[in-house]
């Protein structure tokens, strides 16, 4: 019976290890692209990139989002807000 268990967990171990890498494998990264760090920067301080890269959104849900996110404490010149909505219109819209 214990080693039935023990034979369970390690499964269970062995599949949540090979599920993780390959949602690590498929995880999409922001396209290379002017703006690229800043947006890392900027949005990579709350949260996984990688989450940004698969919502692609419109030139206005993104800025409807960064306003959200400006509402969350992200902190950014009205510059960088221009650059960061420029790079995710461009390079992270809707697919």
């Amino acid at each position: 019976m214990r080693t039935a268990a023990l034979l369970v967990a390690a499964s269970c171990l062995a599949v949540s290890v090979v599920i993780g890498l390959a949602i690590r494998a498929n995880a999409q990264a922001l396209p290379d692209a002017p703006d690229r760090a800043l947006v890392e920067r900027k949005c990579g301080s709350c949260h996984d990139t990688e989450m940004v890269a698969i919502n692609g959104r419109s030139r206005e849900n993104w800025n409807g989002t960064i306003d959200e996110m400006i509402g969350y404490g992200m902190q950014v010149s009205p510059t960088e807000r221009t650059q960061i909505l420029d790079y995710l219109a461009t390079y992270v819209a809707p697919k």
